[in-house]
């Protein structure tokens, strides 16, 4: 074996501990998943785990990491490719996702809101990643909000990062009540109710 097939097999058996991570955070969460489960899924040997993380924390930190990256690539393309008004844009996205949490019975929400909802602060290294990845999103979502406020569909009286957070927070707040009930009902009316009426201009205020 060339050392370039080992660093491909390499990078491969680590991309397939990150998924099936992804995978197993979102059903049991931090506590919930061990690695001995998650090494079984991928068939790696328990001794080559610390080859690729050097602890549990750092590989939930490079899980959430991933899993943001990846989320953040479906919507950057969808935004570089759309022509709509922002606020129809946010529309599309959050209805997207509404879709998505169905499909699995809404027993998955956001991963970085669940784990932080589980594991809070007491992690530094699952602390920074989560941070990393909120700002990421909360970068998003205030440059769209800046785009509404220019095109007249989204107020001015309120910073657009004040909004973004505001978005952002009433989003995960809904995603706890979705996992609860089952269904998702909570976040679509809290999502719409959002967009339609709190980020809405007052009439005559363009």
């Amino acid at each position: 074996m060339t050392q370039t097939t080992k660093i491909k097999k390499s990078e491969l058996t680590k991309e397939a501990l990150l998924r099936e991570g992804i995978q197993q955070l979102s059903e049991h969460g931090y506590h919930g998943t061990g690695i001995k489960q998650v090494l079984d899924a991928v068939k790696v040997p328990k001794g080559s785990f610390y080859n690729y993380f050097g602890s549990k924390e750092a590989y939930v930190a490079e899980i959430i990491a991933e899993y943001n990256h990846q989320a953040l690539i479906m919507f950057d393309a969808f935004v570089a490719e759309s022509n709509a008004p922002a606020i129809d844009q946010l529309k599309t996205i959050y209805r997207f996702m509404l879709n998505k949490f169905s499909e699995n019975s809404c027993q998955r929400g956001c991963l970085i809101g669940s784990i932080a909802a589980e594991i809070g602060n007491t992690f530094e290294l699952c602390q920074k990643a989560m941070q990393a990845g909120v700002n990421d999103w909360l970068a998003r979502l205030e440059r769209l909000v800046q785009q509404g406020q220019a095109e007249g569909t989204i107020r001015k009286d309120v910073t657009a990062a004040d909004l973004a957070e505001l978005v952002w927070a009433a989003w995960e707040g809904s995603l706890i009540k979705m996992k609860m009930d089952g269904d998702i009902s909570t976040p679509e009316k809290v999502i719409f109710l959002t967009l339609e009426t709190l980020l809405r201009p007052e009439p005559g205020t363009h």
